[in-house]
């Protein structure tokens, strides 16, 4: 089983939540992927949808309000939620439990690090420690999408790298 989420506002209208809806469209319906939202702090959800369930990939999609263009596959998370630990006695980092991406379009895609310190960051660290801990095997990768690219775009780029390296099984 796969789940995506996104992060929402409460209209629906940001670029995460578009583009979670596009995708949903695309997916094919037998291939048991569950889509959700997020909306506030994650923590209710994390409970709700992640905690206690198994997966083979669980999704992120979070907006990024940078001036970049490309969609940003971030690499890991920080025990860090504004100026306080998202988990006290954990490390400071943890990378995420990426899939492998043997083909990559950097004109589309960039590598990063740098999850920032809120609601994005919170969700990722927090499923990134369950799994290491209940679910090794599951793998896990976060999205944050540029603002001021079309959905439609998103979507597709998304799904065409999640086919192309063979995660959506």
């Amino acid at each position: 089983m796969i789940l995506v989420y996104a992060f929402s506002n409460r209209w629906s209208t940001n670029i995460s939540s578009r583009t979670l809806l596009d995708l949903q469209r695309s997916s094919d319906q037998s291939k048991n992927i569950t889509f959700q939202k997020i909306f506030f702090h994650p923590n209710q959800f994390f409970q709700r949808h992640i905690k206690n369930k198994n997966y083979s990939l669980i999704i992120g999609l979070g907006d990024f309000f940078g001036q970049l263009q490309r969609i940003k596959i971030e690499t890991q998370a920080k025990n860090q939620y504004g100026k306080k630990n998202i988990s006290p006695s954990s490390p400071f980092s943890l990378k995420l439990s990426l899939p492998l991406l043997t083909d990559v379009d950097k004109s589309k895609f960039l590598l990063s690090s740098n999850m920032g310190i809120y609601n994005c960051n919170w969700i990722a660290y927090q499923t990134q420690l369950y799994l290491n801990q209940k679910h090794p095997q599951t793998k896990h990768i976060f999205f944050h999408l540029p603002k001021k690219q079309k959905p439609l775009f998103l979507s597709k780029s998304i799904f065409d790298l999640l086919t192309t390296n063979q995660m959506l099984k």
